[in-house]
């Protein structure tokens, strides 16, 4: 005869107990963004005889975002798309926040930070994707953006939360007033233009004094500055680059032919039915996030005084993995030692002070170094929509990657950091989480993750990635930051 549970007699003060609390998991990074053709309708009508160089563009990198494996084939969508999301429209919520709402709370996140750009398209002028372009249309696509991302986000204020983009264009009253708009607007982070540095003549590195107005609202606005994947590339490398294989080979953008000059072989598709040795191969979305210009603005923002002169600003790395931090600031301790130079702290003290780590595509290495991370520094990202996220396999992902760890830790990474370190609405989060957060025991269940699911986070994210730190490369990239910080610091003060 089977058991009956008597409601009579329990004991329900147990359900006080931190087994029965939701968890609250925020994502510190996923992603918006409009059909190419749609940012046209937010866009000042004085811009639109720019727009065709716009979708010039658009053409160019949707015949590289074909050659990534977007969109997912058929065998991979029978591995992780079990519920039929994905194929059924899914990615529909990278511009309907109804949708969007539907299918993040159905993997219990009750919060999103909302970034710009996506496989179905990228911001207007402003984005690195584009070819270069002057600073009026920069700011026009941005603002272009930030009015799409306001309307988005509408449908849930202090859950769905735009990163809006900011460029000083004309000046940097101009940009103030977006951050103090963003602030309005219930916004708690900004995007700044990610080509600082990258190009002779355009945007200045972060350690010039050029941006400490932006550095000086943020701080007394209480925004964060978010540093995103991409950032550090310059405006129109990746058009051009195409378009120089086009040429060669005497194809063009309509037609499409040209891109067959490279070699397939080198963007490996998943195979989920392959043997061993395909079980290491990653695609090409999991070799980036590889590189240092993400990781610059970090001991940029030190040499050139930022931290020093702004005590408050907080900057949060975003969906470039953490992996790379303890060995960084290892790295940057020992060269203070060394040479201590202006600054005033050591670098793993700027670090603890203004520093957090927005960990998409969550890697085994990020989980094993969150201690010397800083347990209260590591945050969760889906990335939702994205191919190489956790989505549509979040809790999947989670146990795979947390499993291991303490309660206290998960919870604080999956959302409890973004919580603090954002001064998100704890109340609204806490009750939407009792809506459709998962109980600790139901996400960490001791349920196997399916194999075949692994090698699939393998393959799209590098799940199993050890950490990339080219100690030669540090070197040079250290020295020049340095050396340029000091240049922009003396020349700042003639």
């Amino acid at each position: 005869m089977p058991i009956r549970f008597d409601v009579r007699k329990a004991d329900w003060s147990t359900l006080a107990q931190p087994e029965y609390k939701p968890v609250v998991i925020v994502s510190a990074d996923s992603h918006v963004s409009l059909p190419p053709k749609l940012y046209k309708d937010y866009l000042d009508a004085k811009h639109h005889d720019a727009w065709g160089t716009y979708l010039d563009d658009v053409a160019v990198i949707d015949k590289v975002v074909d050659l990534t494996g977007y969109p997912p084939p058929e065998d991979s969508l029978e591995v992780y798309d079990k519920r039929g999301v994905v194929s059924a429209g899914g990615e529909v919520g990278y511009f309907d926040p109804v949708w969007r709402l539907r299918h993040v709370e159905s993997e219990g996140i009750v919060a999103e930070f909302l970034h710009p750009f996506g496989p179905i398209g990228f911001v207007p002028f402003a984005d690195v994707q584009n070819s270069m372009t002057t600073h009026e249309l920069r700011r026009a696509g941005s603002v272009a953006h930030n009015r799409f991302l306001e309307d988005f986000c509408s449908e849930a204020p202090g859950r769905l939360l735009g990163v809006p983009l900011i460029y000083p264009w004309p000046d940097w009253e101009s940009g103030v007033a977006d951050i103090v708009r963003a602030k309005e607007c219930g916004f708690k982070a900004i995007f700044p233009p990610m080509m600082p540095g990258a190009a002779p003549g355009d945007l200045p590195a972060l350690y010039d004094p050029w941006w400490d107005p932006m550095w000086r609202a943020c701080q007394d606005l209480g925004m964060v500055v978010h540093i995103h994947a991409g950032f550090g590339n310059p405006q129109g490398g990746v058009v051009e680059m195409v378009r120089a294989v086009f040429s060669r080979t005497g194809g063009d953008t309509e037609g499409g032919e040209g891109l067959a000059v490279i070699d397939e072989n080198l963007l490996p598709k998943f195979d989920p039915n392959g043997g061993e040795e395909a079980a290491g191969a990653n695609s090409f979305l999991a070799e980036l996030f590889e590189t240092f210009g993400e990781r610059r603005p970090l001991w940029q923002l030190m040499f050139g005084g930022v931290f020093d002169r702004f005590p408050r600003l907080k900057v949060a790395f975003q969906e470039i993995h953490a992996d790379w931090v303890p060995l960084t600031l290892d790295y940057l301790d020992k060269l203070h030692a060394r040479e201590p130079g202006t600054l005033t702290m050591k670098p793993s003290e700027y670090w603890k002070r203004h520093c957090g780590c927005g960990t998409s595509l969550m890697r085994y290495g990020d989980v094993a170094a969150r201690h010397e991370v800083g347990i209260d520094k590591l945050m969760f990202g889906s990335d939702y929509p994205h191919f190489e996220g956790t989505w549509p396999n979040t809790h999947d992902w989670v146990r795979a990657t947390l499993g291991e760890v303490p309660e206290n830790e998960a919870r604080a990474i999956l959302g409890e950091n973004a919580i603090e370190f954002y001064g998100l609405d704890r109340p609204l989060l806490e009750k939407t989480a009792k809506r459709v957060g998962p109980l600790y025991h139901e996400l960490f269940n001791g349920a196997p993750v399916d194999r075949q699911l692994i090698r699939h986070f393998e393959f799209r994210a590098g799940i199993n990635k050890p950490v990339s730190f080219p100690v030669d490369k540090m070197d040079q990239t250290v020295a020049a930051d340095r050396a340029g910080a000091a240049a922009a610091l003396a020349s700042a003060h003639q």
